[in-house]
């Protein structure tokens, strides 16, 4: 199997406390999970931020990493 290939993946759209849509993409590889979430508005206030994480067990501390990235990059602070 070729490491690039993902096992299963799925997206999400989810609005956060700030009213902006998050896009919350989970993909499973063979040995670890990785999350990509964005903000992205096609109005304004434009927006386009993103984060990345990944851990080799679970989807949602992949998902806590990137969630963290995020809200440090798009409002200054870290999420919880």
């Amino acid at each position: 199997m070729n490491p690039l290939e993902y096992i299963d993946r799925s997206v999400s759209r989810l609005i956060n406390e700030y009213n902006d849509e998050i896009e919350m993409e989970i993909i499973k590889y063979q040995d670890h999970y990785k999350v990509v979430v964005t903000i992205c508005q096609e109005e304004p206030p434009y927006k386009d931020f993103s984060g990345i994480g990944t851990d080799i067990r679970s989807a949602r501390r992949a998902a806590r990493k990137a969630l963290k990235g995020l809200y440090l990059e798009a409002y200054g602070e870290e999420k919880n």
